[in-house]
């Protein structure tokens, strides 16, 4: 069954995988004068999916999304996962045939190999956790705590839309929306992007803080600071918001855009003119890089819209970090 479900990947060896599926263990070769680097996320049914909301297929490409995320907040690339499936009897196997072919395909879009896994059963909830790794050069990590006092946070893409998305499928579409911009939500929220290359190239233009969003901006902006030793400021006319988000939650989106998670964007902090070098060279295919506040002494993290202190909007994230 384990080579069922991993499938073509056993023949497509590469990235510096020499052992895939078929033994015990893989065995991958990082490449020379790189550190490895690996992470692990668990996703599970009735915590942070439902089944009514997701297609099996879908599912799997969100799984090793959220954990390729992990290694683009590193500025590290992506080489090799396995994937673990721990699934209740009444579970159909085609439906374990398609989370494992969308996992495949989220490998292959991402460059990553899917050397090995395991499966079984229950007494519970659907549980899909991914280990992913790869390498990145030691000196240009990413790291949250490598933030400094004068630094700028700044974030890739946009922010709320995945938000909006779940709200949307609890039930609570706003009745501004248009249902075309309410499918885009949701397939935010669905299809989360791994920022791999932006990662990677942030790195390499010399931005040595970041981490992702998943748990929405005030929370890991606060992670950020606090790591770095600072307190977070953020201006929140400057927050780039999803399409539509304000007009459709005139009173909420705030709230979605600030405290919603599961954006999975990079959150990064670096000295402001590094930050206007890097983005006159920016390619336009790239999700944007929008500031949005600033590293002050102190400890916590504090909002404010057009020089006026605000308070803090409710956090609603549902991911565990």
């Amino acid at each position: 069954m384990i080579a069922r479900l991993v499938g073509d990947a056993a023949g497509v060896m590469s990235g510096g995988v020499l052992i895939g599926p078929g033994d015990d263990a893989a065995v991958w070769q990082p490449p020379p004068h790189r550190a490895v680097v690996v992470t692990q996320d668990a996703l599970v049914e009735g915590e942070d999916f439902r089944r009514e909301w997701i297609t099996p297929h879908q599912l799997g490409r969100r799984c090793l999304a959220v954990a390729l995320s992990d290694l683009a907040a590193m500025g590290a690339s992506a080489a090799w996962c396995t994937a673990t499936l721990c699934a209740p009897a009444e579970t159909v196997l085609d439906d374990v045939l398609a989370l494992a072919l969308g996992l495949r395909e989220e490998a292959e879009a991402t460059g990553c190999r899917l050397v090995g896994g395991d499966l079984s059963g229950i007494r519970g909830p659907l549980v899909v956790d991914v280990c992913a790794g790869g390498s990145v050069e030691p000196e240009r990590a990413l790291r949250r705590g490598a933030g400094r006092v004068g630094d700028v946070l700044a974030v890739t893409g946009t922010l709320g839309g995945a938000a909006a998305g779940l709200r949307a499928l609890f039930g609570r579409r706003p009745p501004a929306a248009a249902p075309a911009q309410v499918d885009a939500w949701v397939e935010t929220w669905r299809r989360p992007r791994a920022r791999l290359i932006e990662g990677r190239r942030l790195a390499a233009l010399g931005v040595r803080c970041a981490g992702d969003l998943s748990d929405g901006l005030l929370v890991d902006a606060e992670r950020t600071a606090a790591a770095s030793g600072c307190r977070a400021e953020l201006r929140l006319e400057q927050v780039p918001l999803a399409p539509g988000l304000r007009t459709a939650f005139p009173d909420a989106w705030g709230e979605l855009a600030l405290g919603g998670g599961e954006d999975f964007e990079l959150l990064l902090a670096a000295p402001r003119p590094l930050l206007e070098r890097i983005a006159l060279d920016w390619p336009p295919e790239l999700a944007p890089i929008t500031p949005v506040g600033v590293l002050r002494e102190g400890s916590g993290v504090s909002l404010y819209a057009d020089g006026a202190p605000l308070p803090l909007p409710r956090v609603l994230s549902r991911h565990f970090a």
